[in-house]
């Protein structure tokens, strides 16, 4: 029988089912798996680098395209450098060359560099010679100290030690020999390389600038290869705060390691965040982010430098941080930070919107209710009503607390929104609680409304107030006056405006009674009252009179206007003084659907404040009724209110003279003294009012004139204080201010204080003026006939002022530079300039006769003048006519070939006639 064949398969399935459900078979091949593993793990290997080294770090990509940037810029002006500078600089090379070539062939040269070399070994050779006997000197000194500290015999030691310091001192004239045999071979050799040693200065040169711009394209891109590699740029700012355990806090900024061109103009028109900073001149240099960081102006996280979210600060409230980690604030919204290191300025130059903002909040009397503490202590923006039944028609009361914009458009008092019962009840509380005594001190018997209009129109009614069109609105429009006062009052409040409200910003504009009533006539006729039938009866009813007590309260009247009774009342409305870093869940948007942030709250808020309210809300706070300019600007102002600590070694801290001129600056605001005077570069509204230029009160600051550098302080003080008739030929007036002495006292150190000058003490100078000199000044001004203005004051300011109110040293820049400090002064310029250079006028030729025509003498001469004009003793009727200067006979003689052949006593009257021609010339033509 056949032996039975076996199936190959057969033998493996049998094989393989020997294996129990838990093994495996080692034969069986995975390859395919872990090929699929390893690719996978390099996969994300790869990605995650990539993800962490570009994804992550998108400064990389901006620094490339800036580096990128700045390599092209440099080359280009490389590339335009080299042009320049290629044909001489070969010049300058090939010259080098010809001159080394041809001190190489020269034998003589040779011979002095060979000199010089060996000059230099030589000295060297005893250089170090002396080195090996001072390093011997130490060896016997220190066996020669052994033996001394051992007690051994040490007269060896001590002889090599003296030999030895008697050899070193023989080196010093070998040396100091060797050392000018070498300096003379140099300086010979110097001679003959002197022509290569100028022209490789000159090479050097002319290519440094060359230099340093291939050493920038190196640093941009090395071995122009590949671009500089990224870095993380970054600003650690120590002490920045304080934690909750008292330890100090590091800030970091990493800003500029995306922004790294924020100080380059160049960049101007770039995108971000490559772009230059806007206004660097004031937010840079003023602000160094290398020193300050970023993120205290521009809020944000800071650290972070991606995603572009996280460093730009979080939007989730739950990760926000005051001064850490909060959302970048946008447009200007950012200059609201910088309340918290000017906090004591108003006007900030860089931050127009904030500025705007502060005043705004100011002018309307918004910390009456509200508490901020840089305004604390600011005065009540409205009148006083304490006696407001003397002073308003009773209906016009009634009509202006309803609705104040129906008789004044432009008023800063707002609307309360109140109903007719609230409006009647606030009215007649007024006016019961009006002083009930008080009787207007005088009474309107007529006056001529013609002469009421010229005085209104000429003594600077229209600086603060407007009629028809007519004038500034600093003050209430007086267009429809006749319907809210009586001409009993306005005659009163023109006579003596202290009478009536002793706290008063209206100046006392020292008119008479007759004046007052002029005026009074004139005004009286815009508007007449309109009354309502019964209105002083309801005013009587207690219940309407409690009921307004109650409303005046509640609305918070007495924040702005001195109430009776209501004297000690605090605020009504919340403190804002950290409401800039209020957080959206501390905000109460009611049942409206406004987005939940703080800029669409504050918003709303100030557009119309009566949005949040519902039936358990009453929202106090009335409308003013705010346009959408004026609503940003107190966005940018409150926002700048979140109490943000910033140590003070990087707070701008003002001094004490700043704080001064804050102060004045303040005042300035407040009194309106820009509606006549220019200050600081602006102002003078009065102008476009005034019939002539002459007319024109002076300036007080611009750049060319400062009024501390003209007058005294204590003049100045006084003058605040008390003015009197300066410039007698001016309708305007300089009124009387309700300023108390530490407001004067500010006002005369601001002045002082923006003159760019030194302000000097000056007392008793006329004791120390030479009589020549006042003489000179005597006789200058009677020639030129200065006291035809100046005698009675009529056209000039009198002379016998000057010496109380004039800086001497002020007093030589007028009469030199008179028309180039203020334009539109009547008073000429005596020394006019040709090609920079003062020159005499032909007119006022006999001037060259004093001080041999000095110019700069004599205008101090009329100065030594002017501060002694007041001495007893001066002959103040001194002139040139008294005397025969050489120089009269020669202009005299100049229009006539023959008056030198003319007898003496001929040619003095010729000349004294000729002098009566040149002074009625001056005569007419000043």
């Amino acid at each position: 029988m056949a032996e039975e064949t076996k199936d190959p398969q057969e033998e493996v399935n049998k094989d393989d089912s020997a294996f129990q459900d838990s093994e495996f078979d080692e034969r069986t091949s995975y390859s395919f798996l872990f090929f699929l593993c390893s690719g996978a793990l390099l996969f994300v290997t790869l990605w995650a680098f990539w993800d962490d080294e570009y994804i992550r770090r998108g400064y990389k990509d901006f620094q490339g395209v800036y580096n990128e940037a700045q390599y092209e810029r440099t080359r280009a002006e490389y590339l335009e450098v080299n042009e320049k500078i290629a044909g001489r600089s070969q010049e300058l090379r090939e010259a080098i060359a010809k001159e080394e070539e041809k001190l190489e062939s020269d034998e003589e040269y040779q011979q002095l560099a060979d000199a010089a070399w060996n000059a230099q070994v030589a000295l060297d050779d005893a250089k170090e010679e002396l080195k090996f006997e001072k390093s011997r000197l130490d060896e016997y000194y220190y066996y020669y100290k052994k033996a001394q500290h051992e007690g051994k015999n040490y007269e060896v030691e001590l002889n090599r030690v003296e030999k030895t310091e008697h050899h070193i001192a023989e080196f010093e004239p070998i040396i100091e020999d060797l050392t000018r045999k070498r300096d003379e071979a140099e300086a010979k050799l110097l001679e003959f390389k002197a022509r290569k040693k100028n022209l490789e200065n000159e090479l050097a040169a002319l290519t440094s600038k060359q230099i340093i711009l291939a050493q920038r394209m190196d640093h941009y891109k090395p071995f122009n290869l590949f671009l500089r590699p990224a870095e993380i740029k970054q600003t650690v700012i120590p002490g920045s705060a304080k934690n909750k355990f008292g330890e100090i806090i590091y800030k970091v900024d990493r800003c500029h390691t995306c922004h790294v061109s924020y100080d380059d103009a160049y960049y101007k028109d770039f995108e971000q965040p490559l772009k230059t900073h806007p206004n660097r001149e004031v937010l840079i240099e003023h602000h160094d982010p290398l020193e300050t960081g970023c993120t205290w102006c521009h809020r944000g996280q800071g650290t972070a430098t991606a995603p572009t979210e996280d460093a730009h600060g979080s939007h989730h409230e739950m990760d926000q941080t005051l001064g850490i980690n909060e959302p970048l604030l946008p447009g200007n919204l950012m200059q609201s930070n910088c309340t918290n290191c000017h906090a004591e300025v108003v006007s900030l130059e860089g931050a127009p919107v904030l500025t705007k903002g502060k005043k705004l909040f100011l002018k309307l009397g918004c910390h009456g209710c509200h508490l901020v503490q840089e305004f604390a202590d600011e005065r009540k923006v409205g009148p006083s009503l304490r006696k407001i039944a003397a002073k308003v028609d009773p209906s016009w009361l009634y009509r202006w607390v309803k609705k104040p914009k129906d008789y004044l458009p432009t008023t800063r008092m707002p609307d309360f929104g109140l109903s007719d019962e609230h409006a009647l009840a606030i009215s007649a509380y007024l006016w019961d609680k009006s002083e009930k005594g008080y009787k207007l001190p005088e009474k309107f018997k007529g006056g001529d409304p013609k002469k009421g209009q010229e005085l209104f129109e000429s003594v600077g009614c229209q600086a603060c107030h407007k009629l028809k069109d007519k004038g500034e609105l600093f003050a209430p429009n007086l267009s429809n006056i006749g319907e809210k006062v009586s001409a009993d009052w306005i005659v009163s409040w023109l006579s003596n405006p202290r009478d009536y409200n002793h706290e008063s910003k209206m100046p006392d504009m020292r008119l008479s009674v007759e004046e007052a009533s002029n005026i009074a006539a004139y005004l009286i006729q815009f508007g007449k009252p309109v009354e309502i039938p019964g209105i002083e009866r309801k005013y009587k009813d207690p219940d309407t009179i409690a009921l307004g007590e109650k409303l005046v309260r509640t609305r918070g009247c007495f924040a702005c206007h001195n109430v009776p009774g209501m004297e000690e009342e605090g605020r009504i409305a919340p403190e804002l003084s950290s409401f800039g870093s209020k957080q959206v869940r501390e905000l109460e948007f009611a049942d409206t659907h406004i987005p939940h942030t703080w800029e669409d709250w504050t918003y709303n808020k100030l557009k119309n404040p009566t949005v949040y309210r519902t039936e358990r809300i009453l929202d106090k706070m009335p409308d003013f009724e705010l346009v959408e300019d004026e609503i940003e600007a107190l966005m940018v102002f409150l926002r700048g209110l979140n109490g943000l600590y910033i140590p003070e070694r990087y707070k701008r801290n003002y001094s004490k003279d700043e704080l001064t001129i804050e102060r004045g600056r303040r005042l300035i605001t407040q009194f309106n003294c820009r509606g006549c005077h220019i200050v600081e570069g602006y102002g003078g509204d009065i102008q476009e009012h005034l019939k002539s230029t002459a007319q024109y009160p002076p300036p007080l600051e611009t750049k060319t004139y400062h009024v501390g550098d003209r007058l005294k302080g204590s003049w100045l003080y006084s003058f605040m204080k008390k003015p009197t008739p300066v410039r007698k030929w001016i309708e305007v007036k300089m009124p009387t201010f309700n300023l108390t002495d530490a407001q004067l006292r500010d006002l005369t150190a601001y002045f002082e204080l923006v003159a760019p000058g030194e302000i000097k003490y000056e007392a008793g100078v006329h004791l120390k003026k030479d009589k020549a000199s006042i003489e000179n000044g005597i006789k200058m001004i009677n020639y030129m006939e200065c006291g035809k203005c100046h005698d009675g004051g009529d056209k000039g300011i009198e002379f016998k002022i000057a010496q109380e109110r004039l800086r001497e040293e002020w007093i030589p820049k007028w009469l030199k530079d008179t028309r180039e400090m203020i334009p539109w002064t009547p008073m000429p310029n005596h020394w006019p300039k040709e090609d920079g250079q003062y020159t005499i006028q032909t007119k006022f030729h006999k001037l060259s006769t004093i001080e041999n025509g000095d110019i700069d003498k004599q205008a101090q001469d009329i100065t030594d003048l002017l501060v002694s004009y007041d001495t007893p003793g001066l002959d103040l009727s001194l002139s040139l006519e008294e005397e025969e200067p050489f120089m009269d006979g020669f202009f005299d003689a100049g229009f006539d070939d023959s008056a030198g052949a003319e007898e003496s006593g001929d040619s003095e009257s010729e000349s004294e006639g000729g002098d009566d021609e040149d002074s009625e010339f001056a005569e007419d033509d000043f």
